[in-house]
C-alpha cells in the first residue's frame, strides 16, 4: 500500500490449503525498499503472490477499462466515483513507489505472481474481503489494513479463486512500466 512517508503499508499473509488464515503480519514504513525488507523478514518462505495497491500498468489512451469497471461497481454500491481514480490523477507516491515495489519484488521473488489490488473498492464490493479484514481484528491503521487486503487479493489471484478474474485481459495494449507483465485480479 504505497503512500509515502510513514504511510507505506506492507503485509505478509499465510493461508493453509483449506483457505484458512494461518498468520498475518503487517507493518508501516516510508519507502519501497523498507516495505520489501519488512515483508521479506516476516515471511516464512518466498511468496506465491504479491498484491500491490497501485497502478502497475498504463494504457495509451483514456481510462483503463479495469478502473472504469470497478468505478462503476463502486458507485452502484453507494460509493464515490473518486474511490477509483484515473491513473493521471494519482499522487506520485502511489505511482512511483508501486512500480518500485513491483520491480524489487520481481528481483527478490521472480516466481511470484504480481497483481494490482484496490483494497478500498475490494472492501466495499466483496463480502469475503470484508469478512477477512473483520476477522483480523484491529490492525495498526488503514495502510496496514489496505496492505492486508492487497495480500488477500494476491491469495485470490494465486488460487484462481472462484468468482475472481484477471481484469487485465480486457485492456488494449497495456504498458508495464515496471518492466514485467503483471495481472489485476478482482472479484467478478
Amino acid at each position: 500500500d504505497p503512500g509515502g512517508i510513514k504511510s507505506f503499508g506492507w503485509a505478509v499473509l499465510q493461508i493453509d490449503a483449506a483457505g484458512a488464515v494461518v498468520d498475518l503480519k503487517t507493518g508501516v514504513t516510508s519507502t519501497a525498499p523498507d516495505a520489501i525488507q519488512g515483508a521479506a523478514q516476516s515471511a516464512a518462505s518466498a511468496p506465491k503472490g504479491i498484491g500491490i495497491d497501485a497502478p502497475l500498468y498504463w494504457v495509451e489512451q483514456g481510462d483503463r477499462r479495469a478502473d472504469a469497471h470497478i468505478r462503476k461497481r463502486v458507485v452502484a454500491a453507494g460509493g464515490q466515483s473518486g474511490t477509483v481514480s484515473a491513473v493521471n490523477s494519482l499522487r506520485g507516491a502511489c505511482l512511483a513507489q508501486g512500480i518500485l515495489v513491483a520491480r524489487l519484488a520481481a528481483g527478490l521473488w521472480p516466481n511470484a505472481l504480481v497483481t494490482e489490488a484496490h483494497p478500498k473498492a475490494l472492501r466495499r464490493l466483496d463480502a469475503d474481503a470484508r469478512r477477512f479484514i473483520d476477522e483480523q481484528g484491529m490492525l495498526a491503521n488503514e495502510h496496514a489494513r489496505d496492505a492486508a487486503l492487497a495480500a488477500f487479493a494476491a491469495w485470490a489471484a494465486t488460487t484462481s479463486h472462484p468468482g475472481w478474474r484477471n481484469l487485465l485481459v480486457d485492456e488494449s495494449s497495456p504498458f508495464f512500466p515496471g518492466g514485467a507483465e503483471v495481472s489485476y485480479w478482482f472479484p467478478r
